[in-house]
């Protein structure tokens, strides 16, 4: 699984969308700030780090794993993601 990923960490997110959904949705919700628009990837929404039990690994049944370049924006995002594929 780590070969896939070797441009940051992977993080298992709730959802993704593009940067320009996500400063849409910024607009409207002053929790979230706004993120360059010159970004490269997906923005991955309430991630969490993949973690690795009992030998296999994965995420949460509602969650998709994402490599990300690990930009936190005030903890709640994360930047530069995209999809892979952890099955062994």
């Amino acid at each position: 699984a780590n070969d896939q990923c070797n441009t940051g960490n992977i993080q298992c997110c709730k959802s993704a969308t593009s940067v320009e959904n996500y400063n849409l949705m910024a607009l409207n919700d002053p929790s979230l700030i706004t993120i360059p628009a010159d970004l490269v990837g997906l923005v991955g929404l309430d991630c969490s780090a993949l973690t690795i039990v009992g030998g296999g690994a994965g995420c949460e049944a509602n969650q998709e794993p994402m490599c990300c370049s690990n930009n936190k924006y005030d903890g709640v995002v994360n930047v530069g993601c995209t999809p892979i594929n952890i099955s062994l």
